[in-house]
């Protein structure tokens, strides 16, 4: 959607917001349509990624975490997402509908080049309306050793501002006097006053945001290194966040992913709300490695699944949050699953052809989690369906440069943890080229009298399509009626000399010049078919 192949290299430049006062509204992002808010309605959606800045030529997992009244949305509730830079994994397109599951709608977004995506995520339930605040991803240079993000300290302050916060990371180029920072709230973007600038660290003081008057708005953070030279932006999405509530009284909405492998060590994002380091976290009665803490998001590593003291193998089981401090929990049941590993053991069909149509592919296997990016021969193929132990797809449309070919590997990737598994054969899929190619079987009249005006001639055979071209002794000859099957050329008379007749009456019809070939050529493919001796050219004796 992709593992789509993309090697496009550029910075990504930031300009607009610099014009903008601090206490200014920014200007709505592109294709935001100009939507309010939905900070006060019941019904919320927030947007999480596990990577803000990915590199051009990839994909990124988008998570929107749906809830009305605070409690997740049934499931099965629709989320329509858009974006105005790259397309969805899903279906190649800047918009797609997804389906929530325990409250998550989950798909990916690609870019083949270097820039900025607003993605949007909108929904409807039981009368009310949201729509999120939208997620920046900026896609970064594949050849650039670029800024990362880690954590935020702290993860909340009030909606005054001026809390200092420290935004850790690595690779930060410059000091505070080429460094800019920008917070967007409910649309609404404000600079912050940057304190320092080290190569891991950025501290800022955070904006005020009296808008913000829910129990917990998150910020969307934005970073502009080297301002003033060669600009490079870290978008930082979802580690700080505005509000009244205050921690020691945490809440779960989501797991994200909500399952992985029996083996563990998957990357794991519990989101909600008043989060306070030390926490503990249990993955039914194991304990989980707590990476990272902040206000609205706890990042850890699953345990395995198997060994001394766990019992969770293949089995989906509630986790849990233990704040160290408080002494409270938060619990979230049936919130992650313990899977097989992913494996391919079959598929159907093999082949298809190079130009298509095509039709659905269907892969077997186990441990399929979606959303997932699948491979066949190295051609991106379109989800359509996935469940632990089938994806059906479509095959994507190869680029065909000859009359050959195209075989490969199938490789599935699991997109929210990474896992990926691929067959190990060169021909384990087939685009067919050649076999698909023009074919003539006939030409009908194959001799005859073309003077003055010329002749009509029928050629038959198969795989004739309107992307060929055709030559009649070697000069380009435009085909008409073209079908499947057939098509018609016009041939030009012949301007041979008349025979003589011999011991033949005169007027008789004899062959004159040699026999032509007729070449049938697929511009797409290059693929060439000749008939020779197709046609003889005919004139009255004298």
């Amino acid at each position: 959607m992709r593992r789509i192949a993309f090697l496009l290299l550029a910075l990504a430049l930031v300009g607009a917001y610099w014009a903008c006062s601090a206490d200014a509204p920014a200007p709505t992002p592109p294709n935001q349509g100009g939507h309010p808010p939905s900070g006060n309605s019941p019904l919320q959606i927030v947007l999480f990624t596990g990577d803000a800045n990915p590199v051009a030529g990839t994909c990124t997992l988008i998570q929107a975490v749906v809830t009305l009244n605070g409690v997740a949305v049934s499931d099965g509730t629709g989320v329509l997402f858009s974006t105005d830079f790259g397309v969805f994994s899903q279906n190649g397109s800047p918009t797609i509908s997804v389906v929530t599951q325990k409250g998550v709608a989950l798909t990916s977004v690609c870019s083949n080049s270097t820039g900025t995506a607003f993605v949007n995520a909108s929904a409807n339930v039981a009368g009310n309306s949201a729509k999120a605040q939208p997620l920046k991803i900026v896609f970064q240079p594949s050849a650039q050793a670029v800024p990362f993000f880690s954590s935020c300290s702290p993860s909340f302050g009030a909606n005054t501002g001026g809390t200092s916060l420290t935004i850790n990371g690595g690779r930060f180029p410059g000091d505070a006097t080429t460094t800019r920072a920008t917070f967007t709230v409910l649309g609404i973007t404000r600079e912050a006053p940057v304190t320092s600038v080290t190569s891991s660290a950025v501290v800022v003081s955070t904006p005020a945001f009296p808008e913000a008057t829910a129990g917990s708005t998150p910020a969307q953070i934005t970073l502009t290194f080297l301002a003033n030279s060669s600009p490079i932006t870290l978008s930082v999405p979802n580690c700080f966040a505005y509000g009244t509530v205050g921690t020691g009284t945490p809440n779960i909405t989501a797991v994200l992913p909500s399952s992985g492998t029996n083996s563990g060590n998957t990357r794991v994002s519990i989101i909600g709300t008043g989060f306070s380091a030390p926490v503990q976290v249990f993955f039914g009665s194991v304990e989980a490695v707590v990476v990272n803490v902040s206000f609205s998001q706890i990042v850890v590593l699953s345990p395995p699944a198997f060994g001394a003291g766990s019992s969770n193998l293949n089995q989906t089981v509630t986790v849990r949050v233990h704040e160290v401090n408080s002494g409270t929990d938060a619990t979230l049941s049936n919130a992650f699953r313990f899977t097989p590993a992913i494996q391919i053991t079959s598929w159907a069909p093999t082949v298809a052809a190079a130009t298509g149509p095509f039709s659905t592919v269907t892969i077997f296997g186990q441990g399929f989690e979606a959303p997932v990016s699948v491979l066949l021969a190295g051609i991106p193929a379109t989800p359509i369906s996935v469940s632990a132990t089938e994806i059906q797809v479509l095959p994507g449309s190869p680029l065909v440069s000859g009359c050959s070919d195209i075989g490969g590997k199938i490789s599935v990737t699991n997109i929210d943890t990474g896992d990926t598994v691929s067959t190990t054969g060169s021909t384990d899929f087939v685009y067919l080229v050649k076999t698909f190619g023009p074919v003539i079987t006939g030409v009908s009249p194959s001799i005859g009298d073309a003077n003055p005006g010329g002749l009509d001639l029928t050629v038959t055979g198969q795989n004739f399509t309107s992307s060929m071209s055709v030559t009649f002794a070697g000069s380009n000859i435009t085909p008409t009626a073209i079908t499947s099957t057939s098509f018609t050329i016009h041939i030009p008379p012949s301007f041979a000399a008349p025979p003589a007749c011999g011991t033949n009456p005169p007027a008789t019809e004899l062959p004159v010049g040699s026999l032509i070939d007729i070449s049938v050529t697929n511009t797409a493919t290059s693929c060439t078919t000749t008939f020779k001796g197709a046609f003889q050219y005919t004139l009255p004796c004298m």
